[in-house]
């Protein structure tokens, strides 16, 4: 007996994927939950599909599948590898501040130190005494001679004259 196929009788390759075409992307669809993706590995599969050897594809259906699968399996982890970190442990950050925020600290403080020193002595004193060693109005006003009221004045006239510097440096 003869055979009698042809080769123009066995459906060529892009014939026989054509043929799980439909039923590739459904499934990818429903994997990926977007149409575009699953038709862009279906493109992939039909890309690998063609570069197998004839003698490894057994059932082409289940070749196709395990082709998409892994390749759904690849994007899922390309996925989890690019997924945001989870915000760091509050106690595992650092108390320190950062490189900008450290330069600009020291920028203003040094900006504050020059406007300290255009204050007239008794208010800068009255200021410093204060804020860095927390004496009383009353104990500034006994040191400087003046009333504790007066010693407030000093104080508040120090606060206002930095913060107005600082706002504006011109």
């Amino acid at each position: 007996m003869f055979d009698v196929s042809s080769p123009s009788d066995s459906p060529s390759p892009d014939g026989q994927f054509q043929r799980h075409a439909g039923e590739l992307l459904r499934f990818l669809t429903r994997q990926l939950n977007c149409s575009e993706l699953a038709a862009d590995l279906r493109q992939e599969t039909w890309l690998r599909f063609r570069r197998a050897q004839p003698g490894e594809i057994g059932n082409l259906r289940a070749f196709l599948y395990r082709i998409a699968r892994n390749l759904v399996i690849d994007h899922l982890r390309q996925l989890d590898a690019r997924a945001p970190q989870e915000p760091m442990d509050e106690q595992l950050e650092s108390p320190m501040p950062g490189p900008e925020r450290f330069a600009s600290g020291s920028q203003q403080l040094a900006q504050l130190h020059a406007l300290l020193q255009e204050l007239p002595p008794h208010v800068r004193k009255a200021l410093l005494w204060n804020r860095l060693d927390g004496l009383t109005q009353r104990e500034i006003g006994d040191r400087l001679g003046v009333s504790e009221s007066m010693a407030g004045r000093y104080i508040l006239r120090a606060l206002e004259y930095c913060q107005s510097r600082m706002d504006d440096p011109s």
